[in-house]
This record gives C-alpha cells, sequence and structure tokens, in this order.
C-alpha cells in the first residue's frame, strides 16, 4: 500500500504539483544537472588524459574539450535526440503486445 501511494505522489502531473514541490523540483534539476556535467567532464578529461597520450601517442585535452568530446558522442551515437530511442521501444512494446492479443491461442493436444 506504502509503495502505490508513494507512487502516485511521484508520477503526479506538473499541473497536479504545488508550488513548493515546482520549485524544488526546478532547484534540484538546476543544481544536478550542472553537477552531473561537470563530473561526467572531470572522468572523461581523467580518462583521456591517462589513456590516450600513452597509447595512441594523443594530446592531453582540457575540460571544455571533454565536455565537447561527451556532446559529439552524444550525437553520434543517439542521434541528437536523447527521446527518440525511448518512444521506438515503447512503440515496439506496444506492437509487441498487440501481436500477442492476435495469435491465435494454442491448441492443447494431448
Amino acid at each position: 500500500m506504502w509503495h502505490s501511494e508513494r507512487s502516485e505522489h511521484w508520477h503526479k502531473r506538473w499541473s497536479e504539483r504545488s508550488v513548493r514541490a515546482k520549485v524544488l523540483v526546478i532547484v534540484g534539476v538546476a543544481v544536478m544537472v550542472p553537477a552531473f556535467l561537470a563530473l561526467f567532464g572531470a572522468v572523461t578529461m581523467w580518462l583521456w588524459n591517462w589513456l590516450m597520450p600513452t597509447i595512441f601517442k594523443l594530446p592531453e585535452i582540457g575540460f571544455w574539450q571533454a565536455i565537447g568530446l561527451l556532446l559529439l558522442a552524444h550525437i553520434f551515437f543517439k542521434g541528437g535526440q536523447a527521446r527518440r530511442a525511448g518512444k521506438a521501444q515503447w512503440r515496439r512494446a506496444k506492437l509487441r503486445e498487440r501481436m500477442r492479443e492476435d495469435e491465435p491461442e494454442a491448441k492443447n493436444v494431448a
């Protein structure tokens, strides 16, 4: 019971949330997005500077170059749209569900 109540609380529509909850979400996003960007950029820079100059004789990179590299990888591997893959996956799941419903029921042969 507790799980379903909590689930309902977190899955409210934006218009159904209180002003306090909206402010907390906006502040949380405003703090967490740059924090994760900085963390991923720093880790990318550290890994690049640790591996690439030694293995491939490439130059070391700075923080902003690491951020650019992450952005470039995102564009190359996700096509520039983060949500497109999720929607396609959702469509495939719905299609599989419809196909299962349309399948003739297996006959029990004894």
